[in-house]
């Protein structure tokens, strides 16, 4: 059965038994959906590692009152997220792309096919996005919103912010080919091992950093260890696991896995940035961050009031026959916000102390 493009409703159960477009890092560290909100604030609850000593008393002496062990929340209306395109009678009068040079569909068959493909389109966008804010908050514990009113030039700013101070320097540039490496990860490691109480399992280097590990003498001079038994510390096998993933290896002594991320975005300037700098290093514990939806208020068919929809993405169609176009709007609302702000830890292979 088609898709009524014209129904809002329709439109949204549509995209909840669609799949989310992959994306790394939000599904290695944020992977977890709640429930959308039907508000439009939502609560951003996170909290931090506790590490306590239970109090001594003597015999016959009652319990000592402690503290609990609060979590930090912070109520936030999550800035809306639109992407459109417009369909005009040029688009669907001329063959699409990958269309049979000898295709015999009609104009409005050509629409409908137009917009199923915007809709796909639409929504990687916002992933796009999500997908920034991951690597925000992962390298600089906070994410920026920036944001345009109706006039398209005054710009709206917001940050969500947590409580994350897990920021590493090194003793020495990994680009220097005596650099203790090794050192600086199990510092990071155990630095998240301290405040977290969890061991990180996952390592995510921007795309110089593996060119750091093979060009690394004290690195090379372990994996050249005649007999591997004899120090089993790491294994270096590069392997591209997906478009612009590369799994690099593992570091079994601090239960690592390793990997190069390279992929880029095109930032609201035109420039092509990578999502994660080239020469930075997260370390975190995976899968515990939450992508939390607030609710999204649209107005109505008939332009009398608005209805309210509790979704993660929300498509909207919309015409003007004045000008004789049709556009169809994808709506997300959405926050990042990690379980435990001691989850990572963050390494600057290059900035030394």
């Amino acid at each position: 059965m088609p898709i009524d493009f014209n129904n809002t409703y329709n439109l949204v159960q549509a995209m909840e038994r669609a799949k989310q477009p992959a994306s790394f890092l939000l599904d290695t560290f944020f992977p977890i959906m709640p429930t959308p909100s039907v508000q439009s604030h939502i609560m951003v609850e996170y909290r931090k590692g506790g590490r306590k000593l239970a109090p001594f008393i003597v015999p016959g002496g009652k319990g000592v009152n402690t503290e609990r062990e609060g979590s930090q929340v912070d109520i936030y209306q999550p800035p809306v997220m639109a992407a459109r395109r417009v369909v005009t009678p040029y688009d669907i009068e001329n063959r699409s792309f990958g269309e049979n040079i000898y295709s015999t569909m009609s104009a409005a068959q050509r629409a409908t096919a137009l917009q199923a493909h915007d809709l796909n389109d639409l929504q990687n966008m916002i992933v796009n996005r999500k997908n920034k804010m991951a690597a925000d908050i992962l390298t600089t514990g906070k994410t920026v919103i920036k944001g345009y009113a109706d006039d398209g030039k005054q710009v709206v700013t917001d940050t969500v912010a947590f409580d994350w101070t897990q920021e590493a320097k090194v003793s020495k540039s990994w680009a220097d080919s005596t650099a203790d490496i090794f050192a600086d990860i199990v510092n990071a490691s155990e630095m998240i091992q301290e405040s977290a109480g969890m061991v990180p399992t996952v390592m995510i280097c921007g795309k110089n950093v593996a060119r750091y590990f093979l060009n690394n003498e004290k690195i090379m001079k372990w994996l050249a260890v005649p007999n591997n038994q004899n120090l089993s510390m790491m294994a270096i096998q590069p392997r591209i696991t997906s478009p612009q993933v590369t799994r690099i290896g593992m570091i079994q002594m601090l239960n690592l896995e390793v990997y190069s991320y390279a992929e880029t975005y095109k930032d609201d300037d035109g420039m092509v940035k990578p999502f994660i700098d080239p020469d930075d290093v997260i370390i975190a514990i995976p899968g515990r961050g939450r992508q939390l939806h607030a609710a999204v208020n649209l107005l109505n068919p008939a332009g009398d009031s608005f209805e309210t929809y509790a979704s993660a993405y929300v498509p909207q169609y919309t015409s003007d026959r004045s000008d004789n176009v049709m556009a169809l709007t994808l709506y997300s609302r959405c926050v990042l916000a990690p379980e435990f702000a001691d989850d990572w830890a963050v390494i600057h292979t290059t900035t030394t102390e």
